[in-house]
């Protein structure tokens, strides 16, 4: 279930190649390519334990998050909020509530649901502005 940011990324890139990138577990890797582009939101999307259902899709406050953050990578979401967040650009959350964050273990069906509605959501969603 820890995939289920990449998995929207990759289908979504295929769609929208402008649009999306896949940071996959390395976002701090990202952070100049992300902010040397002209979008002024910016979504990230990845598993976060918030003791919801899983698959459960909840809009977290990066301003809140503990300096240790609730995810995988080496650099707190806290933190990189902070550089991604410069030049007026809104930053959101969507965390995913896993079901299972075993190491490389297929997406459940619960959370696998969740990440093609989010998906569906942003192709109709990019599909508008972009017409």
């Amino acid at each position: 279930d820890d995939s289920s940011g990449v998995f929207i990324a990759e289908n979504g890139l295929k769609d929208f190649p402008d649009k999306f990138i896949n940071a996959g577990m390395t976002i701090e890797n990202y952070i100049f390519k992300i902010t040397a582009r002209p979008e002024k939101t910016i979504i990230l999307i990845d598993a976060a334990d918030f003791g919801g259902k899983p698959g459960e899709i909840k809009i977290i406050p990066l301003d809140n998050l503990k300096e240790m953050g609730i995810s995988t990578h080496s650099l707190s979401l806290k933190r990189i909020n902070i550089f991604l967040s410069a030049g007026e650009r809104r930053v959101f959350f969507l965390g995913m509530q896993p079901k299972n964050c075993d190491f490389e273990s297929a997406m459940t069906e619960e959370v696998k649901k969740s990440a093609q509605n989010l998906l569906s959501f942003f192709r109709e969603k990019l599909s508008k502005c972009t017409n």
